[in-house]
């Protein structure tokens, strides 16, 4: 069904980024999450990323990396921030730029005894980026974000995990909305309680204002082929429009996953040399998709998730699938 013609759709205009949920109210108002097409970003917090590899992180990649490394005579941390950074930009600013789902990777550095976001590599620490998310939610009343927190590498213990879920009730406490899995309050109901933000934890969740990690479903084509990823969402897409999907909200990812040899390809000129570059290949192809989705009257799931998403038509995508005019 899809068409390997591709195309960039338009930048939008006579809509803000930064606050396009509280501008469409009069369209989306009084649909809830499950109606609802959110942008998202995949490793929402790697913009920042040290040297430093994240205890516990068992990806096949590291193999790759040494070897990558001992080529390019490369610390291994540098070479692996290549192939680990998927976004430019911290939470606050992309919540600017229009993203309203965060995948916010949390890992315990027992050194330091601080939780930091990672990627292969560690990052900021995630009181900063829940403090983005808090101060977002101050300045602009009428906008919603989602908020899924998951791996927990670096070995926390139970205590550890606790003192996140601290973190996360201090810090966005009076914005958490009560865990409801039949999905009944509409996004004007989360703005005129003030309950605008979904938080999920893999573990530690609590069932009253940390949502548990089944309410989301994942899915992703795990490829760094652009066609097999491309036919991989064509069946999910169908998927998810064949079924209710009763107390999860359905990901989609328009993302690139890369491989073994795609690490060891960097030394070929010719061949993405980061993830980011591997990222904006993907990201050419998403208005034609868009356009194919569009003529069955489908949706890309409740949350659409993208690498780099400022060289993206993520925004425009999201908006058309709701059914908002730009």
């Amino acid at each position: 069904m899809w068409c390997a013609f591709m195309v960039i759709m338009p930048l939008a205009l006579g809509l803000s980024p930064s606050t396009w949920i509280g501008d469409s109210l009069s369209i989306i108002g009084d649909l809830t999450l499950k109606n609802l097409t959110l942008p998202g970003t995949h490793d929402s917090g790697t913009y920042y990323l040290t040297d430093t590899p994240m205890p516990g992180d068992k990806s096949e990649f590291w193999t790759a990396l040494y070897e990558l490394a001992d080529l390019l005579d490369k610390d291994v941390g540098v070479v692996a921030k290549d192939w680990a950074q998927s976004q430019d930009q911290d939470f606050y600013q992309q919540m600017l730029g229009g993203i309203r789902y965060f995948d916010l990777r949390a890992g315990w550095q027992n050194v330091t005894k601080t939780w930091v976001t990672f990627h292969f590599v560690e990052g900021y620490p995630v009181q900063y980026l829940l403090g983005n998310i808090s101060q977002y939610l101050k300045d602009y009343p009428s906008e919603i974000v989602v908020v899924e927190m998951s791996h927990f590498d670096g070995f926390p213990t139970e205590n550890n995990i606790e003192v996140l879920k601290q973190m996360v009730l201090n810090t966005l406490g009076q914005y958490l909305q009560p865990v409801d899995l039949t999905f009944s309050f509409t996004v004007n109901q989360m703005i005129s309680t003030g309950k605008r933000a979904l938080v999920t934890m893999s573990s530690g969740f609590d069932n009253t204002v940390i949502w548990p990690p089944s309410t989301f479903y994942g899915t992703y084509a795990d490829s760094p082929d652009l066609k097999k990823m491309v036919d991989f969402n064509n069946k999910t897409v169908e998927f998810f429009m064949s079924q209710n999907w009763p107390g999860q909200l359905f990901q989609i990812s328009w993302t690139l996953t890369p491989d073994t040899d795609t690490v060891l390809e960097t030394v070929v000129p010719w061949k993405p040399h980061t993830l980011i570059q591997l990222a904006d290949h993907a990201n050419i192809a998403l208005p034609s998709f868009y356009t194919e989705m569009k003529k069955y009257g489908w949706r890309m799931g409740n949350i659409l998730v993208i690498d780099h998403y400022e060289k993206s038509s993520i925004l425009p995508v999201v908006w058309g699938f709701n059914g908002i005019p730009y």
